[in-house]
């Protein structure tokens, strides 16, 4: 087992004793269900680093013959492609790690399809949204602020890709035994489509100090090459751009709240911010990105009004991560709302009815925290 090492003041070091896992419940399946992102994103996709969206915790499998539920899938998440993500969690010690769960894990990816539809993953992501007071669709609105794609969309985009095969298989593990690490590589050679991943989850304490370093296995340069993502159209969809934006909202909202879009739009327009369009086939949505080379969305507003700041996506540095905290800081101060303890992983919504008759002041606080942070704003 791999060794971490505490540094102290002086430059002198000392290691964590590694431990094992004794309730997979508490130590993995709850470790992951609260920080999905021990799910390391950036490794499996540098280019474009997955986020995940939790449908169901113990997702049950029905049993084809009789329709009743037999099975169940410790985790069943989601990326923002609508890529299933299907979890499964094993101590070290527990053998079944080595073909019975593989052989599971592979039953549900080539049916999947037929164990569940639209209706049925609305509803237990319905469920799981309700559990974080969120409703489905500012849960879905925070998920994926620059697509702009209603509920309606992603759940189609899931089971378009479940029809097509297009999965990832994870297995969540604090350490991986080596037979089970060769049917992984062997499998992700061989299947186009779909991701067979293995994340080790290794934990260390020292002094009451415990700690988790998640490392992927199972994505090499070679396996990569195999892949081939299969992109299902939506003929229904909408390019939208601003003319048609601007025409949806004229018709919903006050002129004070039109009046407060276009301001937004036009900081966006005098300070050279890229400008992105979404796709949603109800929702239009256009998300305000920051310059080169900082290149991370900052926010996103859509047609209903709603405004998403996206404090998730300013997490890859000591710089996004001054921005991300100044803004929550002052918006939460200004606007007189409270993120949740959670926000650096999250991306709140706000009604216009609440940022609207503030929006000088939430562009005054985006400039000079931008400034602050010493980040092009112009």
């Amino acid at each position: 087992m791999s060794q971490v090492y505490i540094i102290k003041d002086n430059s002198e070091t000392v290691p964590m004793k590694p431990v094992r896992c004794a309730n997979e419940d508490i130590e993995l399946q709850q470790l992951l269900e609260k920080n999905p992102q021990l799910m390391p994103g950036h490794q499996i996709r540098p280019e474009d680093p997955r986020r995940w969206f939790l449908i169901r915790r113990e997702m049950p499998v029905p049993d084809p013959g009789t329709g009743e539920n037999r099975w169940s899938i410790d985790h069943f998440f989601v990326d923002q492609s609508g890529t299933p993500t299907f979890v499964e969690c094993k101590r070290f010690l527990d053998t079944r790690s080595r073909r019975e769960v593989v052989g599971q894990m592979m039953e549900y990816a080539a049916n999947g399809q037929y164990y569940w539809n639209q209706e049925i993953i609305r509803r237990y992501a319905s469920e799981t949204a309700k559990e974080k007071g969120l409703d489905l669709d500012e849960a879905v609105r925070g998920f994926q602020p620059d697509v702009g794609e209603s509920v309606d969309d992603f759940i189609e985009q899931i089971e378009n890709n479940l029809q097509e095969g297009q999965v990832r298989l994870v297995f969540f593990m604090e350490e991986a035994p080596p037979e089970l690490k060769s049917i992984v590589d062997f499998l992700n050679k061989q299947m186009e489509r779909s991701e067979v991943l293995i994340i080790e989850a290794k934990q260390f304490e020292n002094d009451g100090l415990k700690v988790v370093a998640p490392i992927l296995f199972g994505f090499t340069e070679e396996a990569r090459r195999v892949k081939k993502t299969v992109t299902v159209s939506h003929t229904s969809k909408r390019i939208w751009t601003e003319e048609l934006f601007m025409s949806e909202v004229r018709d919903k909202f006050q002129p004070s709240e039109i009046e407060a879009i276009e301001k937004l739009l036009d900081y966006a327009k005098e300070r050279k911010f890229s400008v992105r369009w979404g796709t949603g086939k109800q929702d239009g949505s256009f998300s305000i990105i920051g310059h080169q080379p900082f290149n991370k969305t900052l926010l996103s507003i859509y047609t209903s009004g709603w405004l998403v700041i996206s404090f998730g996506h300013l997490n890859n540095n000591e710089q996004q991560e001054k921005l991300r905290d100044l803004l929550a800081k002052r918006v939460s101060e200004s606007l007189s709302i409270e993120f949740p303890e959670d926000y650096q992983n999250r991306y709140p919504n706000i009604r216009i009815s609440d940022w609207a008759p503030n929006i000088d002041s939430l562009l005054e606080i985006l400039d000079a925290s931008l400034k602050e942070c010493e980040i092009p704003n112009g």
